[in-house]
This record gives C-alpha cells, sequence and structure tokens, in this order.
C-alpha cells in the first residue's frame, strides 16, 4: 500500500508555508494570437486577474479596492456572450490548453467569486 505523506492545513497555514499571496503572485505576458481577436482588447484584465490559484486569488480579492473589483465584474459582463463561445468552445476539451485560454477562464473565476 502507497502510504505518501500529507499534511492538513487551514488557509492561512498554506499561505504563510507556501507564499500563496497576492503580493506573490506571478505574471504572464499573453499571447494575442491564442485570444480571438473581439477579446484581445481585455488581455490586460486577463494578466491582471487571471490567476489559476484559488487561494492567490481569493487574496487578491479580498485586498482589492471596491472599484476594481466593480471595474472586473463590469467587464466580464459586457462580454459574457464572446467568453462563453471561446471558453466553452473546442479548447475547454484540450488536454493542454492554452495559458491564455487558462488566464481568461481563471478572470472570469475572480469575477464571479468577488
Amino acid at each position: 500500500m502507497n502510504r505518501e505523506k500529507f499534511e492538513l492545513l487551514s488557509v492561512e497555514e498554506m499561505r504563510l508555508k507556501y507564499g500563496l499571496t497576492a503580493e506573490n503572485r506571478t505574471y504572464d505576458c499573453l499571447n494575442p494570437k491564442n485570444i480571438p481577436e473581439c477579446l484581445r482588447h481585455l488581455i490586460h484584465f486577463a494578466e491582471l486577474w487571471g490567476v489559476n490559484d484559488d487561494l492567490i486569488r481569493d487574496d487578491m480579492v479580498r485586498k482589492a479596492s471596491p472599484d476594481a473589483i466593480d471595474d472586473l465584474k463590469s467587464v466580464i459582463e459586457a462580454h459574457e456572450d464572446l467568453l462563453d463561445e471561446w471558453l466553452a468552445g473546442p479548447e475547454a476539451l484540450s488536454p493542454q490548453p492554452s495559458k491564455e485560454y487558462l488566464a481568461f477562464s481563471a478572470m472570469r473565476m475572480t469575477a464571479d467569486f468577488a
């Protein structure tokens, strides 16, 4: 029997131990060629808010200003149909979606969570 070692930590303990905070997040430059043309003007939002780690994303939302959150939600709402078309399209079935696809998906999750 495989006896792997697991540890049970609270969210705050994980943040402290692994540095999973808004301040420690990484930034990816997204390639416009991998994003539908009609959504390319949202790249800066996806680069800022498109964080795939749940704990970091949560920390970012907790530390963001209400105006920044409102701005993100407005952008997502205004582009809901275009985002649906891309994010529910063929790349959704890909075993290795692009970092651009993942960033836009995470950006949407951030808006939903906020």
